[in-house]
């Protein structure tokens, strides 16, 4: 009787313990399927916050934008040889920039690894974005920001239309 009890006892903190990891490891699967990262990768999302993940130098693939955000809360901000200064905000995966020259004010929705960074407008002067457009802007880590100028902008553009000619 009394090993029954025990037996009984062990099955039930197992079914407790199996029913646990369920809780944990359904939800955490999905998570990972859903936004395409590895479980190490969501864990380091929980562990560190976009806010200590976007510090540092961003620049596009094209080489016409770029952005420094710095610890302090400040950025700068590149498009070819024009930049600005500003302040910023990170709030779990919105990205709040503020311009104090001309009072604007444009929060982003952020996805931020290691190496990458995707900023797609959500509010511009206060009002929500049309969500139907593409308007992700795709930035990669750099050691340095080299933007282009706008002459070697213009010069990508004429020649990628020269070869889609071709």
């Amino acid at each position: 009787m009394k090993k029954e009890k025990s037996n009984s006892k062990i099955k039930i903190a197992l079914v407790i313990i199996a029913c646990i990891l369920a809780v944990i490891i359904i939800p955490s699967g999905i998570y990972c399927a859903v936004e395409k990262v590895t479980p190490a990768q969501m864990v380091s999302n929980i562990v560190v916050s976009n806010a200590d993940r976007i510090i540092g130098k961003w620049q596009n693939e094209a080489g016409s934008n770029a952005y420094e955000f710095y610890e302090n809360g400040t950025y700068d901000s590149y498009f070819s040889t024009f930049s600005y200064s500003g302040d910023y905000t990170v709030d779990g995966d919105e990205l709040t920039l503020s311009n104090p020259n001309n009072d604007s004010t444009v929060v982003y929705k952020i996805k931020v690894s290691k190496d990458s960074l995707s900023m797609k407008v959500y509010k511009q002067a206060g009002l929500e974005a049309n969500q139907d457009e593409e308007t992700t802007a795709e930035f990669k880590r750099v050691e340095r920001i080299q933007t282009k100028t706008i002459d070697e902008l213009l010069d990508s553009i004429t020649t990628s239309k020269k070869q889609a000619e071709e």
